[in-house]
């Protein structure tokens, strides 16, 4: 249901060649101006006229109904005074009717997407970077649903390479090999390799025997990769990360699939041995005009193939399920390689995934317990956000039982990193302050979540149920009360806008605007202690508005609302 349909039709009315789509409605910069400003930019270029002239033209030809007082034209915007009241009422009407589906278009009933994302090597515990691709794709996969799609999101188990051959070579000579144990025994395995060449040579030859199917290979990779993932898993799983079909990389080895793309190189004359009997594809023959990254070998000269390889098949593989929607996400130093991904999938007719690329986590604070001096493990990272917010949260909330305030510390937790990550633009660095991000004041998930939580302890002290619909006495006069029920209309505006975007960043910044109007709502307009009874309902109506659409917007972000702070 459009909040604003009373002030859409006359104008879809008095323009049949325009669609609800080419309609926005924003705030005045000025309150004097209006209530309501209506831009004439989509729907000027629609119409092949100007802007401003459109407004005029939509100001003498619609006719509003009682809702609109006035309606006057101010360059490329058609400014609209309104009863408040009227328009008010319809806003709550639609977020309490459509509830948690209020904000969707429902723009994907009927359709499918396929979304890959995290997809961690197994050799080691998540760190901190690659928990912004789980968040990214988790909030994605969110949104999706949330306007209607059918989601499957794909985990791509890197279960192979010369990596994992030194992790099992490495496991194979310990009694028993933890998951806490893993990264450790990476990084001996690594270094050994550097100086014993017979023992790297060990780990690409048991990479060949795992390819050619050698039962005991296989068990060997498949027992080291599924400890890994378990592991992996559980940590992303504290984050709210979830995931629908793990594919395995091992399934992609020898792929028939891939003899056709061969063979579509070669008719390009894009396919070559070179001088080490490697099976390698030179891409210029394809387009591409600089000679960084130029070459993408396909297999070693031993016969095994290169994870490139491996990942044609796949992305096919995804492709063949016919989604309408084909998206992967992807850190920003795989940009060339994903590039040179899709000119080879090209070259061989097939499309493909929609690429979302993200930058870096960068910590403010060095202090952050490290493994190895070289990275910050996503589990160290949680455990010190947890224990900080229970700090709070134990000082917040002595009242609950210490199980109560552990739970309320673990969101807290988990809504400051996901916020403070999903508010940033993917394509920009996100600073991260643990101390700011936690605090229950200022631009944080925790503030969110504690608004909602005030909106809880409202409803709780009045008592009584509030009607779920507003009726004839529903007012909203004063300038607070409209500024919160034009910031809870535009919120379907926002949720497309992230959708179109492929970013949840805006969303991020409604939720905190959202909440802070509310702030000041609550600080103007008494709610229990109105003046009348008629708009005590009216106000805890608009509270029951806020936490729903609140609570919409954190669903999509991964983030629970507690239902005390």
């Amino acid at each position: 249901m459009d909040p604003y349909k009373t002030l859409t039709d006359p104008l879809l009315c008095a323009f049949p060649e325009l669609a609800a789509s080419d309609l926005s409605f924003t705030t005045p910069p000025n309150q004097a101006l209006g209530d309501v400003a209506v831009p004439m930019f989509l729907a000027a270029r629609k119409l092949k006229c100007a802007p401003p002239a459109l407004a005029v033209q939509a100001a003498e030809r619609a006719q509003f109904g009682p809702e609109v007082v006035s309606a006057s034209p101010a360059g490329p915007y058609l400014n609209l005074k309104l009863d408040r009241s009227r328009v008010g009422r319809d806003i709550l009407e639609a977020v309490l009717r459509e509830g948690d589906r209020f904000g969707s278009t429902n723009v994907g009933a009927g359709k499918r997407v396929v979304i890959e994302h995290t997809s961690i090597n197994p050799n080691a515990s998540p760190h901190v970077g690659r928990a912004r691709n789980a968040m990214i794709g988790d909030s994605l996969t969110r949104l999706f649903r949330f306007q209607g799609h059918e989601v499957e999101a794909h985990y791509y188990v890197n279960d192979m390479g010369r990596q994992i051959g030194l992790l099992v070579l490495i496991a194979s000579e310990l009694e028993e090999l933890s998951f806490d144990q893993v990264l450790d025994a990476y990084v001996r395995a690594n270094d050994r390799a550097k100086d014993d060449e017979a023992f790297a040579q060990r780990g690409y030859d048991l990479l060949l025997k795992m390819e050619e199917g050698d039962p005991a290979a296989q068990e060997q990779f498949r027992a080291v990769t599924d400890l890994c993932l378990k592991g992996q898993l559980a940590v992303l799983a504290r984050l709210g990360a979830q995931y629908d079909v793990f594919d395995r990389e091992s399934k992609y080895v020898r792929d028939p699939r891939l003899d056709a793309v061969c063979a579509a190189l070669r008719e390009k004359d894009a396919l070559f041995t070179d001088e080490e009997e490697r099976l390698v594809v030179d891409l210029s023959k394809l387009g591409h005009a600089v000679e960084e990254g130029r070459y993408f070998v396909l297999m070693r000269g031993n016969g095994s193939s290169m994870y490139g390889y491996r990942d044609l098949a796949y992305t096919m593989d995804k492709e063949a399920l016919g989604a309408d929607i084909n998206v992967m996400v992807l850190g920003e130093d795989h940009k060339m390689y994903a590039q040179q991904l899709s000119m080879i999938l090209e070259a061989a007719g097939h499309a493909a995934p929609e690429p979302i690329y993200y930058s870096y986590i960068i910590l403010k604070d060095g202090k952050m317990s490290t493994r190895q001096g070289k990275v910050v493990l996503l589990s160290d990272f949680l455990d010190q956000a947890s224990a900080l917010a229970a700090e709070r949260v134990a000082s917040q909330c002595a009242s609950l039982s210490p199980d109560e305030q552990l739970l309320i510390a673990e969101q807290v937790a988990v809504s400051a990193i996901r916020f403070a990550v999903l508010r940033v633009n993917p394509n920009k660095n996100v600073t991260f302050d643990m101390e700011a991000a936690l605090s229950f004041q200022g631009d944080t998930g925790p503030y969110i979540q504690y608004s909602c939580a005030r909106i809880r302890s409202i409803l709780r002290k009045h008592g009584e149920s509030v009607p779920a619909i507003p009726g004839e006495s529903f007012e909203a006069g004063t300038d607070a009360e409209w500024a919160l029920l034009s910031k809870v209309a535009s919120f379907p505006e926002v949720a497309s806008a992230a959708f179109s975007q492929r970013s949840c960043a805006g969303i991020a910044v409604y939720a905190l605007e959202l909440a802070r109007t509310f702030t000041t709502f609550y600080h103007d307009c008494p709610v229990l202690s109105a003046d009348t009874p008629s708009q005590r309902v009216s106000r805890l109506q608009m509270c029951q508005a806020v936490l729903q659409v609140l609570s919409n917007a954190l669903s999509i972000l991964g983030i629970e609302a507690p239902e005390q702070m």
